[in-house]
């Protein structure tokens, strides 16, 4: 299994390495649960890597939150994982009954992980069901492995090998768990600031679609909006994120105008867009005609299928493409 696992860590780069490696861990520990979390100096957080079992909320608290608690300062000195039969108290800390436990675990062990030159690499988390799970065999495993999992806990930025980005576009990269990555030479999309934006993005990364193209608003303005799958190490199946903004709006809708197409585009009378944006079906019923003449579309139908070809939707509006 040492070979194994080092063969695996070895091949840091490839997509699919990290969760190669905790399957293989697995079968020595037995656990049920895992995370491999780095320690990312430039943004000094803590960033999942890779995990297994764990619900996202609950790999978030095994981060920050677990190095600043009291209660787990004693695996800083420790010079081997820590398993949580060896600190007799700690069932009753907070971590444990306010992380761990709600989340169906009674058994854990935790090694931290050093690079070669001495620095702080990240964590190993492994957590079971039932206790007593963690002998001094699986102890012993993972203190052998430390050094071989810390080859996986190198924090990059995406590779150059991305889809080409627009000139002048706004580009990032999302990750399984929400994280957001900069790529080199970009800024950082302004659709990244609303959360809004991230259940999108979040839709997207459960769907089986390659890629997606839509609208955006960002302040005051509108910004085409490119979603691609990507496959990164660390990042798995992470979201890139490419914005362009638009200095003039195709068929010359206005902001309103495409606003409104949204609502067209989701099925909505003329009286329900009206209500979700205080404003009146009149008003409404003006900018419809307008859509479709600017459009040159006898029918609204007609202007949503072209609004769809051209990817002039609104991305959380086009729940079909998502």
């Amino acid at each position: 299994m040492l070979v194994d696992v080092s063969y695996a860590a070895g091949c840091a780069g490839y997509a699919g390495v990290g969760d190669e490696v905790l399957t293989l861990l697995q079968q020595g520990t037995h656990h049920e649960a895992a995370a491999l979390l780095a320690w990312d100096r430039s943004q000094m957080r803590h960033r999942p890597i890779v995990s297994a079992g764990y619900g996202a909320e609950t790999v978030e608290q095994l981060g920050d939150r677990y190095v600043g608690s009291e209660e787990n300062r004693v695996v800083e000195t420790a010079s081997r994982p820590l398993r949580i039969d060896d600190l007799p108290q700690y069932r009753e800390s907070p971590t444990f009954r306010e992380v761990l436990a709600p989340a169906g675990f009674q058994d854990g062990m935790t090694s931290r992980l050093y690079r070669d030159d001495g620095s702080y690499a990240g964590m190993l988390h492994v957590s079971a069901a039932h206790p007593g799970t963690f002998d001094r065999r699986a102890q012993d495993l993972v203190a052998a492995l430390a050094k071989v999992m810390s080859r996986l806990t190198v924090v990059q930025r995406p590779p150059a090998l991305l889809p080409p980005a627009p000139d002048g576009a706004l580009v990032g990269v999302v990750d399984g768990f929400g994280e957001v990555t900069p790529v080199d030479g970009f800024q950082l999309p302004l659709a990244l600031a609303d959360q809004r934006f991230h259940a999108v993005v979040a839709r997207f990364s459960r769907s089986s679609s390659p890629a997606v193209v839509g609208m955006w608003p960002t302040g005051h303005h509108w910004a085409s909006v490119t979603l691609t799958r990507v496959v990164d190490r660390g990042l798995h199946a992470a979201t890139l994120v490419q914005e362009t903004p638009v200095d003039q709006m195709p068929y010359g809708l206005s902001n309103r105008e495409l606003d409104i197409l949204a609502g067209m585009v989701a099925g909505h009378t003329n009286r329900q867009i009206a209500v979700s944006r205080s404003i009146s079906v009149r008003t409404v019923t003006s900018h419809v005609e307008s859509i479709l003449r600017k459009m040159d579309a006898g029918s609204r139908a007609t202007a949503v299928v072209a609004a769809t070809r051209e990817g002039l939707l609104r991305l959380d509006c086009a729940q079909v493409m998502i």
